[in-house]
């Protein structure tokens, strides 16, 4: 009798483990195989202005990670690149993408440069976009995240910038006009010469960053015994109407 008890426990058990094993499979990927682009933890654009980079430097490499979506395979696949609507700069004076870049065999990702150049870019206003397209190709079709919009610049705006309108709106009845001097030290406060988020009629901001931007001047006059920065005239920098 006990050895029929064990038999039947041990059938019990046995079924026990093949329902949980039927239950709980693996499920792998099985949708298209596609990319998706990222710098960093970034996946859908990227700036930088080679006036935060050392003077003598003429060219930056913007990394860009294509990823796949996609079981791994024993074999190199493809990834076409192209160049997207947003794109102002011009491809081999401004800057330079391969268009075809291969995923090597068993590996997920790829590191693709795209090197811009700082020659010609003081006389830009607002600097040049890149803006890449994961194309279709034979291997892969773009991801949810299959565009990237790299911006670069070489000098500030000679203007308040922002990159959604023409018009910054009430920006500079708040800041003032627009210096060399000024632009900078929003651009070393915020580490973007875009000011789209500030842009616009909406006071509340505007004012919020004209008393922060305000506060940082006090406190750099206080640490250095009472001397202002200066403005490109030379007077005393100072962000508020008719300055």
């Amino acid at each position: 009798m006990r050895n029929i008890f064990k038999i039947w426990l041990l059938a019990g058990l046995v079924s026990f483990f093949m329902i949980s094993c039927s239950e709980d499979k693996i499920e792998t990927y099985s949708g298209p195989d596609a990319v998706n682009m990222w710098i960093g933890t970034t996946r859908d654009s990227a700036e930088m202005s080679f006036l935060a980079l050392e003077p003598t430097l003429t060219e930056y490499d913007f990394n860009v990670e294509l990823r796949i979506q996609s079981v791994l395979r024993n074999e190199d696949r493809d990834v076409k690149i192209n160049l997207g609507e947003l794109t102002t700069a011009v491809a081999g004076e401004n800057f330079e993408v391969a268009e075809n870049v291969t995923i090597p065999a068993g590996e997920t990702s790829v590191i693709v440069p795209v090197k811009v150049y700082k020659k010609g870019l003081a006389d830009i206003e607002g600097g040049l976009v890149v803006e890449l397209v994961i194309g279709t190709s034979d291997d892969f079709i773009p991801g949810v995240y299959g565009k990237m919009k790299l911006s670069f610049a070489g000098d500030f705006p000679k203007n308040w910038y922002a990159s959604t309108t023409s018009d910054v709106g009430a920006i500079p009845y708040f800041w003032g006009k627009c210096t060399k001097n000024k632009y900078q030290f929003v651009f070393e406060h915020l580490g973007t010469i875009d000011l789209k988020d500030y842009a616009g009629w909406n006071y509340t901001p505007i004012i919020a960053m004209q008393n922060e931007l305000n506060a940082k001047l006090e406190k750099y006059a206080a640490d250095h015994d009472g001397e202002w920065l200066p403005d490109d005239d030379g007077s005393k920098m100072w962000f508020s109407a008719g300055t």
